[in-house]
């Protein structure tokens, strides 16, 4: 099998990443947003995935911090029964290409190559790896990372005295 068949192999770990890449978007906007914002009252949340690989949820501004906490169980139990259609799996994959393919200026052109050595094969078998998401996968990369990391996983709230943690003695509180 040649690298770039390797590459684009649904068991590579390049390809789970683009899963991911594709599902924090998708969680972001078709459940996190309504739950955290539009029911919770935060000034914002949802899923990513950060440069170095860690799956992230998180919100900000938010008046239910620890309620929020149980909203990111159940998005990962929606992701992980696959409750989303083609068209949301479609609108996911727009948001990430509108970063991927976003203009370059002409003074950064190359930058990529020079200081990632990322080239431009490698550019795009990245936008084909998430061109070629599906369903299953998303639902597979769910499974696979994120039920796992209900075992490890770290909690943190940064804000102001809360009375619901201060009374349960498994948080650790630094001020």
């Amino acid at each position: 099998m040649s690298k770039s068949a390797k590459e684009n192999s649904r068991d590579h770990p390049s390809h789970s990443m683009q899963n991911l890449k594709i599902l924090a978007r998708l969680m972001t906007a078709k459940f996190l947003h309504t739950e955290i914002r539009e029911k919770g009252g935060a000034y914002g949340g949802g899923a990513r995935l950060s440069y170095g690989g860690m799956f992230a949820l998180y919100s900000y501004r938010d008046p239910r911090s620890t309620e929020t906490l149980q909203s990111f169980m159940k998005a990962i139990d929606w992701a992980k029964a696959g409750r989303f259609t083609q068209q949301d799996i479609d609108e996911a994959k727009l948001s990430v290409f509108s970063a991927v393919d976003a203009p370059v200026a002409p003074s950064d052109k190359g930058l990529d190559h020079f200081l990632y050595g990322l080239s431009d094969e490698m550019k795009q078998v990245h936008r084909e790896q998430l061109f070629a998401v599906c369903h299953e996968d998303l639902v597979n990369v769910s499974n696979r990372y994120l039920d796992a990391g209900r075992s490890t996983h770290g909690v943190a709230l940064f804000g102001p005295d809360n009375a619901s943690i201060a009374k349960d003695p498994s948080w650790v509180i630094r001020q």
